[in-house]
C-alpha cells in the first residue's frame, strides 16, 4: 500500500530563509575550508600550539552558524544540535594531527 506525500508550498518568507541559511552555511565553510590548510602549514613547521588555538576558533565559527541558521529559522540558538557545530574542528583535528 502506498503512501501518497501531500505536498505543500512554500510561502515566501519560508523560501528566504532557507536561502539565507544557505548563505550563512557557505560563508562560514570558506574560511573553515581555509582554516584547516592554514592549520596543516603551521602545524608542518612545529607550532602545534597555534594550531590547536585555530582549531578552536574553527569550532566557535561552526556554532555561531549554527545558532545563526538556528535564529533565521526563528528556532532557540541555545540546542543539542548547535554541538554539531564542533565537527568540522573535529574531523580537522583527526586529518591533521
Amino acid at each position: 500500500m502506498a503512501r501518497t506525500r501531500v505536498r505543500r508550498e512554500l510561502t515566501t518568507e519560508q523560501v528566504q530563509r532557507w536561502v539565507a541559511s544557505l548563505l550563512i552555511l557557505a560563508v562560514s565553510a570558506f574560511p573553515l575550508g581555509a582554516l584547516v590548510a592554514v592549520i596543516r602549514s603551521i602545524v608542518d613547521d612545529g607550532r602545534r600550539s597555534d594550531g590547536i588555538i585555530l582549531l578552536l576558533v574553527m569550532a566557535v565559527i561552526g556554532i555561531v552558524a549554527l545558532g545563526a541558521i538556528r535564529l533565521v529559522h526563528r528556532k532557540p540558538a541555545f540546542a543539542p544540535w548547535i554541538l554539531l557545530g564542533v565537527m568540522p574542528a573535529v574531523v580537522a583535528g583527526f586529518i591533521v594531527f
